[in-house]
């Protein structure tokens, strides 16, 4: 059994991408102003899952408006994830980036098209119930700003970043029972937790211990999990913050990473 098979928690009220806007940042912190590098130049593996160009992204079958190749994130996240693999080395896994820094031209195209989605979904919604269940899975980025940190979402800081994993030799990537950007309760972290807790799965079951091992190698390198999203992980940013005050871990007074531009030349 993995040292890392233990059960990940059911949050029933978790806070969503449109909560943690009150999380102020600290522009004094020396990590404030951490460079963007490509987490590949770092021996981690990944593909920008938004700039595909083969139509194999569902649900966008397409390259979404905005997106770059490149996976840039804050050095110390690069740092942090040649050491997730180093956990993950005697499971014969790595981790598979998806996606990091995103562009906020990229940030509103995804925005647009889950707010048209859900929109098609719930037939005679309000606008306003349709924004509430789009902001559970996609930061809001209609009133940015680059001055007010109130309106930064979270992709933009290099401290957001989305992954799974895949065989360390064969590079096949593992199965956690649901596609990436899937929009229903299946993405949800604890999914495969109810579905054990209500006897539907076995303990044993592929995809249970597969997102166990992705949820608590990242946790123990210091990332925090968003539990509406299985792949999604933050540190030093805004929802770093929430996440960790939501757990009672509420000893981090602010943020250390904000809106960065994107690299000079990019």
């Amino acid at each position: 059994m993995s040292a890392y098979d233990h059960p990940i928690p059911i949050n029933e009220r978790s806070p969503t991408t449109g909560n943690y806007h009150d999380i102020p940042v600290d522009a004094h912190d020396p990590r404030y102003a951490e460079v963007l590098v490509d987490a590949r130049d770092y021996g981690i593996a990944g593909e920008n899952y938004y700039a595909r160009t083969d139509g194999k992204n569902a649900p966008y079958d397409r390259a979404i408006g905005g997106a770059v190749r490149e996976l840039w994130c804050r050095l110390s996240i690069a740092a942090m994830l040649i050491k997730v693999n180093d956990r993950l080395a005697e499971y014969g896994a790595e981790v598979f980036l998806r996606d990091a820094y995103r562009p906020v031209a990229c940030q509103q195209a995804l925005w647009d098209f889950h707010v048209e989605r859900f929109r098609h979904a719930m037939p005679g919604a309000t606008e306003a119930t349709i924004v509430e269940r789009a902001r559970a899975y996609v930061s809001d980025p209609r009133s940015f700003d680059p001055a007010n940190p109130r309106t930064w979402p979270a992709h933009a800081t290099g401290a957001a970043i989305d992954l799974t994993l895949r065989n360390r030799k064969t590079g096949e990537l593992l199965d956690m029972g649901t596609h990436f950007d899937d929009m229903s309760e299946a993405s949800e972290s604890g999914f495969f937790e109810r579905l054990l807790r209500e006897g539907r799965i076995a303990g044993d079951d592929v995809r249970l211990r597969n997102r166990r091992l992705l949820h608590w190698a990242m946790q123990d390198e210091g990332f925090t999990n968003y539990s509406y999203e299985c792949w999604h992980f933050d540190y030093g940013n805004q929802m770093y913050v929430m996440a960790r005050r939501f757990l009672g871990q509420g000893d981090t007074r602010a943020a250390w990473y904000g809106y960065i531009p994107a690299p000079t030349g990019a």
